[in-house]
């Protein structure tokens, strides 16, 4: 279906104009009506419920933080309002507290009702299978899920794939504290949140319910977080004690998301990760 015709058929008006913009998996752009109102659009020509997954968490995340207001959604496109960027010097303190009354939302299990996307990775989420220990749910459904991915698209090597498996023994020491499920954004980097002169909102989301401190791992890894990022966080819903020792094991699992995605650039992070929580 064309993009004109969607815009017709569910908000009613004709496109003034529109602009691409790079968002990776989905087609998406700025798309001026002829009311001169701004809308975002994220375009795929399959049908698939992928979008209407996205827009089922934005939703979700929007009772508890800011996000683009959810126009439409099909299996063909989202729309979502258009945020217009720009300088807003209180981005990153909006950004940890928002994050904290997040996680503050809980859960009696582990995972999601559905399971999602991290990237262009599937992303199981234990549907149904009532997961209450989140060690199990974090090797079964995140790092052994990425470790034979990884394992099958030849990303290792013998030595490697044995050194990965051997990581489950670890867990039940490094998270033998009472670890309850909070809602999470799932893939927190700096490309992942937009502000305006007022507010800040999250994007681009890969949400379930797991332990709040893996939302934090890309933000080590890739920048675009300050101190007031981490200090307005923890003013509002500090963090268990041993969170720097944990720091690698939350890292592990999206380095092997991108080492699955974008190859052998990112297997020196992956194992060196892995070394670390094994020494």
């Amino acid at each position: 279906m064309l993009l004109n015709q969607l815009i017709q058929q569910h908000l009613g008006q004709q496109i003034k104009s529109s602009d691409p913009i790079s968002t990776g998996i989905f087609n998406a752009y700025q798309v001026t009506l002829a009311n001169g109102k701004m809308v975002f659009i994220k375009y795929q020509n399959n049908s698939n419920d992928l979008l209407i997954k996205e827009a089922r968490e934005l939703t979700l995340l929007s009772q508890f933080i800011k996000t683009p207001a959810v126009l439409i959604s099909t299996q063909y496109c989202l729309i979502l309002e258009w945020i217009e960027s720009s300088y807003n010097p209180h981005t990153q303190s909006q950004l940890g507290e928002q994050l904290a009354n997040l996680h503050q939302q809980k859960s009696t299990y582990f995972g999601f009702e559905f399971d999602n996307k991290i990237g262009d990775t599937f992303q199981p989420n234990a549907a149904d299978k009532k997961i209450t220990n989140w060690a199990e749910f974090y090797w079964q459904y995140r790092l052994l899920f990425q470790i034979d991915l990884a394992n099958k698209n030849n990303h290792l090597n013998s030595a490697d794939y044995r050194l990965l498996r051997s990581l489950e023994t670890k867990l039940p020491d490094l998270l033998d504290f009472k670890i309850t499920p909070s809602l999470l954004h799932g893939d927190l980097w700096s490309g992942n949140y937009i502000s305006n002169q007022h507010d800040t909102y999250f994007i681009d989301t890969a949400c379930y319910y797991g332990h709040r401190e893996i939302d934090f791992a890309l933000s080590f890894m890739f920048g675009g977080f300050s101190a007031e990022f981490y200090s307005s966080y923890q003013a509002h819903y500090p963090l268990d004690s041993g969170f720097e020792q944990r720091k690698p094991l939350y890292m592990l699992y999206h380095y092997l998301n991108h080492l699955n995605i974008f190859g052998s650039g990112y297997h020196t992070n992956t194992m060196h990760c892995a070394k670390q929580l094994l020494d």
